[in-house]
């Protein structure tokens, strides 16, 4: 038979021809017929065609439509590529399913190829025998001496293109995709690039040690920007024919897909398939009821993807299971899946509640694993007496899961694009600084999905519902930034588990837990719309006169009152002490609880009369029932200070005021209690009243120090004693400051309490106030203008606070020089102010001292050409504030005197 040598094939350095040298031999044969001995035949054959660069080795996948060049990770794989000269230093793009990683690498393999890069291999890393095939025919492509691209000779032609790579001039990029093993086991890595012209990048799920070890740097790789998310839904329907599907909703579709790039991608071949808007097809992702996969069908995936998104999503889930500690990556997924995407405190897994979950599902999956392997075993003949089906003999139960374990879990996720599990204090693209209490993070489409595959969504539920309970804050100012995040997590769980789940045990007091939490921190939007349903479902579960039912009534009517809705929260509260007393008692400390509050909405009103003689009876009562130093008593001595210093009875409001001050440090034990800073702030109030302002001003000053830190800089309390302060420097002559502090309390009451909240409004009044006073005029004109028909909206045309406005107006106008504005608005003013305060009360005696200044200033500036105007604007100025007008202020006095001269002198020009 004829033996024929392999050619050698010129590549970089191959001889320029190639012989066949053919042996002739007959082995155990029979030859019928002449037979020719030749010797050996030597054959010369053409030198094979050399190579066509560039060259590309494997399948580049093609870049999906309305591809985004995602600049900002570019720049930072550049700048981990830049200087490495002689060392291939690999990048490794790490990050979860679906976040574009093979696309971006794609984009550098096409780009390579149009630059002029010799040599491009696309390797699928998964399998690393897919790795070697793809150097082989690397080898063989680029015509290497003894290359062959034979089955046999994969490992030796793979280990020629290595070393080729290490020396050759050429260029080349090897991209090694989805590499799932960094260890010995795994794919084999390019060496050293000595010339500097080559380079390798890799994409993975996973960020642990391993990816960054052998010389390779990690680049994070996420979704996308708010920016790139949009870009990308415009173009993708725009170039599909359907722009009109892109509508206002836009950007909020892509945040609730997580700007994940598959998600986006098969949510906008959904749009298309289905003719739905942006608006639309929102509505269909957001029901609870509907899975990830048929929000985000297969059949969407017009990129050609692969996987279901749910699947690509939990691919490496199974990695992470058998990854020490083993059994517990799915169980702590199912959890996470539960809980608020953008982050939730660890130390809740350290908690008796997760760790027993934790336990149980590993166990369970133990007992799952035995019994399936002893099911799968061939039966033996059956023992006399006896049955084949026996049930198999228990094994040993796994031990108690640690909280080391339970952090350890964390970190295996972590590892593999699972969750995100970070200090607080890091700096996460396009995530922002992670904060206190947010370290544990999963994207919203892999909670979705974990909960979508989660059989029995039960011990997950219970364990996250106990174990946010107990993480609680016995009082929020202790730790209000977990306070704020257990919040979060609360509602989340609403939408994770539905409200039916959380109206039972442990969810109830879970839910009641975050309802008064809400109310404490000022959330008066949250708090009204957490109140409101939990007042609903305790009326339709409960009926209108449980206990359970009146305290969430009660509750909604503090949201109501914190909203600024008080004419609502004292119609509400009113029918809640009829209750309470007709159930329980007028002695009742609910009932009290009740009627104090009611009083709270008469002052919100404005009937200080009714709220005094309310909150002297509710003081009355708890100081015979509960005794003059209990806790309550205390509170109802507090409020009744209150009402006497808005009711002008300062003397009696500060005695009770100092009292209630001594009377907390004794119950409370520190002068850093959120009652005991509300008291002060309380009592510095009274100083300022006095005329006390140096005292006032000390307490504020502390008192802002102390809340600023323990309770949080927009905490209403804090920013409440940050505008008393103001106030303080202000009536001191400190305008400068007061303005300052005005207008962050304008910033803060916007951002925590909405534009239109009363205390918002307050606040800009104030702001107006020291404008004027700083010499920024029209500012103080503008802010003005703003606010009065904001209060005649919200309040009431004659609320005392909507007057009071109109009053600051006024002084804006009269001091921007536009008097007549001024005095014709003053005018109108005056009858509402007398009788809605009074006609002694000093808000109307302003409004008639505003009244006269006007006139006498008009009247003086048209004095030498009109006389007779200014006689007659004398002549309404004494009328203003004549001798007639009591009490007498000094201010008073003056503007008459100023009146009586311009009466003069018009009597005297005419």
């Amino acid at each position: 038979m004829d033996e024929v040598t392999p050619p050698q094939r010129s590549g970089d350095g191959a001889e320029a021809e190639s012989r066949t040298t053919v042996v002739n031999a007959i082995h155990n044969s029979t030859v019928n017929g002449s037979v020719i001995q030749g010797g050996t035949v030597t054959v010369q054959l053409p030198s094979p065609a050399p190579p066509e660069w560039p060259l590309s080795i494997g399948v580049i996948p093609i870049l999906a439509s309305a591809f985004q060049p995602r600049t900002a990770v570019r720049e930072a794989i550049d700048r981990v590529r830049a200087g490495s000269e002689t060392v291939v230093l690999s990048q490794v793009l790490a990050g979860g399913g679906g976040v574009g990683k093979s696309q971006l690498a794609a984009h550098y393999a096409w780009q390579a190829l149009e630059d002029g890069v010799d040599v491009v291999v696309w390797a699928a890393a998964a399998d690393p025998v897919s790795v070697l095939l793809a150097y082989a025919e690397a080898a063989a492509a680029v015509q290497l001496p003894g290359a062959t691209n034979a089955r046999d000779r994969v490992a030796e032609d793979a280990r020629l293109f290595l070393n080729w790579l290490s020396s050759t001039e050429r260029s080349w990029l090897v991209v090694l995709d989805d590499v799932t093993d960094f260890t010995a086991t795994g794919p084999v890595w390019p060496g050293r690039s000595r010339r500097g012209n080559g380079r390798v990048l890799a994409t993975t799920r996973q960020r642990g040690a391993h990816a960054s070890g052998g010389g390779r740097a990690v680049v994070p790789v996420d979704v996308y920007d708010a920016a790139e998310a949009v870009a990308y839904l415009r173009e993708r329907l725009t170039t599909a024919g359907y722009p009109y599907l892109l509508d206002r909703r836009a950007e909020e579709l892509a945040e609730a897909l997580g700007r994940l790039p598959l998600a986006l991608a098969h949510a906008a071949a959904y749009m298309v398939n289905q003719q739905r808007t942006c608006s639309a097809y929102l509505e269909i992702f957001r029901e609870r009821t509907r899975t990830l996969d048929s929000v985000l069908p297969p059949e969407a995936d017009t990129e050609l993807y692969g996987r279901p998104v749910a699947a690509a999503l939990l691919i490496s889930l199974d990695a992470a299971q058998q990854t020490e500690p083993k059994g517990l990556a799915v169980p702590a997924v199912r959890l996470a899946g539960l809980l608020d995407p953008a982050g939730h405190p660890r130390e809740l897994w350290t908690t008796r509640a997760v760790t027993d979950y934790l336990t149980e599902q590993r166990a369970t999956e133990q007992r799952a694993t035995e019994q399936g392997a002893a099911g799968a075993a061939v039966p033996g003949p059956a023992a006399p007496g006896g049955g084949s089906d026996a049930e198999p003999a228990e094994a040993g139960e796994p031990p108690p899961v640690t909280a080391d374990e339970a952090l350890t879990v964390l970190a295996v996720l972590h590892t593999y694009n699972l969750i995100g599990n970070y200090p607080a204090g890091v700096d996460i693209p396009h995530r922002g600084t992670v904060a206190a209490h947010r370290e544990v993070s999963i994207h919203a489409l892999t909670a979705r999905a974990a909960r979508d595959t989660t059989p029995d969504p039960t011990p997950a539920r219970s364990a996250v519902m106990f174990a946010m309970y107990r993480l609680w804050p016995e009082e929020d100012h202790l730790d209000h930034r977990l306070a704020a995040c257990l919040r979060a997590n609360t509602e989340t769980l609403r939408d994770t588990v539905g409200p039916e789940a959380l109206r039972l045990f442990p969810g109830f007091a879970l839910r009641q837990r975050a309802g008064l939490s809400l109310l404490g921190a000022g959330l008066h939007a949250e708090a009204l719309d957490h109140w409101t349903q939990e007042a609903e479902a305790d009326t339709a579960e409960l009926g209108p006169e449980d206990e359970r039912t009146l305290a969430s009534q009660a509750n909604l009517a503090a949201a109501y009152a914190l909203a600024g809705r008080a004419a609502e929260a004292l119609a509400l509260r009113k029918r809640v002490a009829v209750e309470f007393e007709r159930l329980l008692g007028a002695d009742s400390p609910k009932t009290l609880v009740a009627l104090a509050s009611v009083a709270g909405s008469y002052t919100d009103l404005g009937y200080e009369g009714d709220a005094i003689t309310l909150k002297e009876h509710v003081l009355a009562v708890r100081e015979r029932v509960l005794g003059p130093s209990h806790s309550d008593t205390v509170n109802a001595r507090n409020n009744l200070a209150l009402a006497y210093e808005i009711n002008g009875r300062h003397d009696e409001a500060l005695v009770l005021k100092e009292r209630v001050v001594m009377e907390l440090a004794t119950l409370l034990g520190t002068g850093e209690h959120p009652r005991m800073l509300i008291a002060l702030a309380s009592l510095a109030s009274s100083y300022a009243q006095a005329g006390r302002l140096g005292d006032a001003m000390e307490i504020e000053e502390k008192v802002l120090e102390v809340s600023e830190r323990i309770l949080g800089p927009d905490h209403p309390d804090t920013i409440a004693v940050r505008v008393s302060l103001a106030s303080s420097y202000a009536a001191t002559g400190r305008d400068e400051e007061a303005f300052v502090l005005r207008k962050r309390a304008v910033a803060d009451r916007y951002r925590v309490q909405g534009p239109e909240h009363p205390d918002t409004l307050k606040a800009l009044a104030d702001l107006s106030v020291s404008c004027r006073r700083t010499g920024r005029h029209e500012e103080a004109v503008a802010i003005a203008e703003h606010v009065l028909p904001l209060r005649s909206r919200i309040l009431g045309r004659d609320h005392p606070d909507t007057l009071i406005s109109a009053g600051n107006l006024v002084n804006a106008y009269a001091t921007a020089g536009e008097t007549e504005r001024a005095l014709k608005l003053a005018e109108t003013l005056r009858p509402h102010q007398e009788r809605v305060f009074g006609p002694h009360d000093d808000t109307t005696l302003s409004g008639r001292h505003a009244v006269a200044l006007l006139r006498v200033h008009r009247g003086e500036s048209v004095l030498a050409e009109d006389p007779a105007q200014a006689a007659r604007d004398a002549e309404l100025a004494i009328e203003a504030v004549g001798p007639h007008v009591l009490p007498r202020l000094p201010a008073l006095d003056e503007a008459l005197e100023d009146a009586y001269r311009l009466a003069e002198a018009a009597r005297a020009a005419l």
